[in-house]
């Protein structure tokens, strides 16, 4: 059986995350790199915390980004 837990985010995971920061912040561009930044360092210290992440199937967890999200926007 495949192991569900991880090291280290993923790049999806860390793309993922970025996207709902930015969709949080109302979908401004021209701060990618900040919420990338920011992104990767929530998982990172979540990891730091509970000393593994939970690797969720990318494809689930981009559907309930998208379905969060009014608009349509590219990654």
């Amino acid at each position: 059986m495949a192991d569900l837990h991880q090291d280290v985010p993923t790049r999806n995971q860390i793309q993922l995350r970025a996207y709902e920061l930015y969709l949080k912040r109302g979908g401004q561009d021209g701060r990618d790199v900040d919420d990338w930044l920011a992104a990767e360092t929530e998982l990172r210290n979540q990891h730091s915390s509970t000393g593994r992440f939970d690797k969720r199937d990318d494809s689930q967890q981009k559907s309930r980004t998208f379905a969060a999200s009014s608009g349509s926007k590219s990654l």
